[in-house]
Formats: C-alpha cells, sequence, structure tokens
C-alpha cells in the first residue's frame, strides 16, 4: 500500500502582472521536471483551464518537500491553493464497509 502518497487538486491562477516572467518560469519548471524530477509532485493531467488565466491540476505528492519546492517555483507569478482528494478505490469501499453501517 502508498501509504505517504497524497494526491491533490493544484489550483492556480496567473497573477497577470508579468507575463515574461511567467513563461519564464513555466519553461523552467519543465527544465526542472525533466532533469530532477523527485524534486516536485508527479503531474497526474495536464493543465486543465477553468477560466481565463486559471485553471487544475492533480498532482501527487511523496513528501512535503515536493509540494514546497513546487509553490516556491510559481510564488512569483502565480495564486495557487492545494485541495488533498482521495480516491474512490478498494481501499475506500473496504473502509466505508468497515466503519459505515448498512
Amino acid at each position: 500500500m502508498e501509504e505517504n502518497i497524497v494526491k491533490y487538486i493544484w489550483h492556480w491562477e496567473w497573477k497577470m502582472d508579468d507575463m515574461e516572467q511567467e513563461n519564464l518560469i513555466g519553461a523552467r519548471f519543465q527544465e526542472e521536471l525533466e532533469k530532477t524530477p523527485e524534486k516536485f509532485p508527479k503531474m497526474l493531467t495536464k493543465t486543465c483551464f477553468t477560466g481565463r488565466c486559471k485553471g487544475f491540476r492533480l498532482i501527487e505528492a511523496d513528501t512535503e518537500e515536493q509540494l514546497k519546492n513546487l509553490v516556491a517555483i510559481w510564488w512569483p507569478t502565480e495564486d495557487w491553493k492545494l485541495e488533498p482528494f482521495l480516491d474512490n478505490d478498494e481501499v475506500m469501499q473496504k473502509a466505508f464497509q468497515e466503519y459505515v453501517q448498512a
């Protein structure tokens, strides 16, 4: 069982103050992901837009350090929120059977 892994919805919104800096940070982020993927959460989805300059990705983190690196690299140009979520999988179904009275 994967005990340390937590999945999150990473909500983000560009601050729009400096799109050139946003693009530079985006390029650096992609470079960092390719060179040292263990430093960041795993990206489970591509970017999903929910409006102009805002959206989300589903991510999976092994450590708090990975989340801190993600937040730090985007800090200058994005507002963000991390929201944990649970998969409705076999483990969840077993928990429901054990703890929820029928």
